[in-house]
């Protein structure tokens, strides 16, 4: 996800959804082939007799036809999956949540998701709003959202490990973490995200129970409403 410029005036890329593209792409590739053999046996089938001539003929104009829809429709997942930048939507939502409003910066988010349902910021920080109000289940899912449709951000990966690891165990959270910090090294909890993979790891050998008790908390509260995030 790229940001440009300041303020409100800022855009970002909203799309950049190649799984979606894959499967486009892959969909096609499917009908082409299944088209070749259907193609294949019925010309077999009509050779040398009256009609082979009239087969061939509706087979070219059937490929024809296909080839023409199919370009329409890899032009469509295209169009899903290519980047477009817009501006920069969320500063009312950003407002609401600094003045500690999380259900009205929930209501907002909801509203930018619908706008934009490919941009994986709309997800992450409507993730994030929910998840202020406790709401775990689904702040879990847009979290999912937003690492789908942009796998590259490390911010995503921290917020996600984070709710796993604290409703969860260390084993939960640990390939949230090491994904998160393959993608933003420097990170200043680099060393906390450490200790609970490494926590993970000795749950997976049996070494540690899931879930023990005494575990350091992972981030402050939320706010009290009024003040800053």
């Amino acid at each position: 996800m790229e940001i440009q410029g300041s303020a409100d005036r800022h855009a970002l890329l909203e799309g950049m959804n190649l799984s979606l593209l894959g499967l486009g792409v892959g969909t096609a590739f499917l009908a082409i082939v299944l088209a070749a053999i259907g193609t294949g046996m019925i010309v077999r089938k009509s050779r040398g007799t009256i009609s082979e001539e009239r087969v061939k003929k509706w087979a070219r104009i059937g490929w024809f036809g296909l080839v023409v829809y199919l370009v329409v429709y890899i032009g469509y997942f295209v169009h899903l999956s290519s980047p477009r930048k817009v501006p920069y939507p969320f500063a009312p939502g950003d407002r609401m949540v600094a003045k500690g409003d999380y259900n009205g910066a929930i209501r907002f988010y909801e509203g930018i998701v619908r706008q934009y349902p490919h941009m994986a910021l709309a997800h992450f920080k409507l993730g994030m709003a929910l998840r202020m109000v406790k709401a775990i289940g689904p702040s879990i899912k847009e979290l999912k959202e937003a690492i789908g449709y942009d796998p590259d951000q490390p911010e995503p990966y921290f917020a996600l490990g984070s709710i796993l690891w604290t409703q969860g165990t260390s084993r939960d959270a640990m390939p949230y973490f090491r994904k998160g910090l393959e993608l933003d090294p420097q990170n200043r909890q680099r060393l906390f995200f450490e200790k609970i993979i490494r926590r993970g790891e000795l749950e997976e050998k049996g070494l540690l129970k899931p879930g023990s008790a005494a575990r350091p908390r992972l981030t402050p509260p939320a706010p009290a409403k009024g003040s800053a995030p």
